[in-house]
């Protein structure tokens, strides 16, 4: 069972250039996100996270949404720049849909008001909670055929954040960690003439015994 487990998270990758077809149903997909929400870990069981799933429409005017916000934040950079992340966008926005990752302060505040003495720390485990919900999901999707990559436009971009907020009816206390397209992909993982290397595993994990 953990080799199966495995073997999927080494084939979880980057893809790029999505096409708007799925091989499981759209019922299928909202039961992996809730399955994935509900049973993800979170500090205190604070249960923070939260997220969106758009299809069709909704999906092309999230994709809008954001190239308009993300153009915007580029100021005054280079033509070529400003072209790579359209060309991006538009892959994004070419695929069969989007789950949008949230992270309720709220919940969190509430939280900070019961502990005060651990209240610097919620932030970071709340984005502990988040980043291990968005892989859930993002390995989910791929043992299901499905393509998929992590971007944080709506993150660090406040017309982003707010046009997604008002677009979604998203709650105001409801803070958006990442969007996650998906699809059949439509070309290989990664960015093009990168390959994926890996460094060295034993300057990474150490084992005492």
């Amino acid at each position: 069972m953990s080799a199966s487990f495995l073997q999927t998270v080494k084939a979880r990758r980057t893809y790029y250039s999505l096409s708007a077809a799925s091989p499981i149903s759209d019922a299928e997909i909202q039961a992996i996100v809730e399955t994935a929400v509900t049973n993800v870990p979170s500090s205190f069981n604070v249960q923070s996270s939260r997220a969106v799933i758009v299809f069709g429409a909704p999906n092309k005017k999230l994709w809008e949404i954001t190239r308009a916000g993300y153009i915007g934040s580029l100021g005054k950079a280079p033509a070529e720049v400003i072209q790579q992340g359209e060309a991006k966008i538009a892959g994004y926005a070419g695929g069969y849909g989007t789950v949008l990752f949230f992270e309720d302060q709220a919940a969190l505040d509430a939280l900070a008001a019961q502990i005060p003495p651990l209240a610097a720390h919620f932030p970071v485990w709340s984005q502990n909670a988040t980043g291990m919900l968005q892989f859930a999901v993002w390995t989910a999707l791929e043992a299901e055929g499905l393509g998929a990559s992590l971007q944080h436009h709506a993150s660090y971009a406040d017309e982003i954040a707010s046009g997604i907020q008002g677009e979604f009816d998203v709650p105001k206390a409801w803070k958006c960690t990442a969007l996650m397209p998906f699809g059949l992909p439509v070309g290989p993982p990664g960015a093009p003439g990168r390959e994926k290397t890996f460094n060295p595993i034993a300057e990474r994990v150490k084992v005492f015994n």
